[in-house]
């Protein structure tokens, strides 16, 4: 015999995490009082409070952060279940669902889906593109099998997310064949050249500061743009010089006229991938082999 409702532990669970009962009310679709009425009586069942209110705030009580371990457990455990059906769903083909953050380069992504398709040909993917903020939530809820990206937070071992260096790629400073003979000199020749940079958010852009600082350059800055691709593209085209992850450059196609500056140099700049998983009972098949076996050689 069942001893509680499930129906109430969940309830409870997702007050928790949402923080209030109004927030609750609004994804579980249920009025207020229906829901204050529901804690209530889950309360009154295991006859103990299970939150404080301090200041119009649900603060969880030393019992309520107890019954939410086991709660976080249990539901988690469930959507790792859904998740892991959803995995053979594809008519017998093995699904894996991919994060990514918006900066890990394109040339990563491609050598990563390759490798999927090598070791698993009839493996159906599905590869989605968000901020690392989502990212993290879409491997809590089990969206995500694994993402991709280019920084990681402090928080993601408390959130139960585990962090893999999965490639430390050199970032290499790139002209047009046309105009890369002015930079002969790397850094010194940098300062007040035209520059393309990424945005802001991404780590290569605060390695950059550091390097731009220490050597003390000044480049010209043409534009942040946060599509690597676009950046090479316009290096192409002869506006300026842009530091690019020596993978991507590598990968370009060998008629291209792109030029590695300084190519015997060490600028001590690298663009970083992390893999990042949540902790499951039972792996995604493919995660492991991607740990053992993926690589990214530049």
């Amino acid at each position: 015999m069942i001893p509680f409702n499930y129906h109430h532990l969940y309830y409870f669970y997702t007050i928790a995490k949402q923080g209030s009962i109004s927030k609750a009310c609004a994804k579980l679709n249920l009025c207020q009082p229906t829901l204050s009425a529901q804690l209530k009586q889950f309360e009154n069942h295991l006859k103990i409070q299970l939150f404080e209110r301090e200041n119009k705030k649900l603060i969880l009580t030393d019992e309520g952060r107890h019954v939410l371990f086991y709660a976080t457990e249990i539901f988690d455990m469930g959507a790792e279940m859904t998740d892991s059906l959803r995995d053979i769903s594809q008519k017998g083909r093995m699904k894996i669902q991919i994060g990514i953050s918006h900066h890990v380069p394109r040339s990563v992504i491609d050598a990563l889906l390759m490798f999927l398709l090598k070791i698993e040909p009839a493996v159906y993917i599905s590869l989605h593109e968000d901020n690392a903020e989502l990212l993290s939530d879409g491997l809590k809820t089990h969206q995500f099998d694994l993402a991709l990206s280019d920084s990681i937070a402090p928080t993601y071992a408390e959130e139960d997310i585990e962090c893999q260096l999965l490639a430390k790629i050199p970032v290499v400073f790139c002209a047009h064949a046309s105009i890369a003979k002015k930079y002969k000199n790397i850094p010194r020749d940098l300062n007040d050249a035209p520059m393309i940079l990424p945005t802001a958010h991404s780590q290569v852009y605060m390695a950059l500061q550091d390097y731009f600082v220490t050597h003390k350059i000044k480049p010209r800055i043409i534009g942040e743009i946060q599509e690597l691709e676009t950046i090479r593209r316009m290096v192409l085209s002869g506006v300026g010089v842009a530091p690019l992850n020596k993978f991507t450059v590598l990968q370009s196609p060998g008629k291209e006229a792109l030029v590695i500056l300084n190519k015997g140099g060490n600028q001590n700049i690298f663009d970083k991938i992390y893999l990042l998983t949540k902790t499951r009972k039972k792996k995604h098949p493919l995660v492991p082999k991607i740990i053992a076996q993926f690589r990214i050689t530049a």
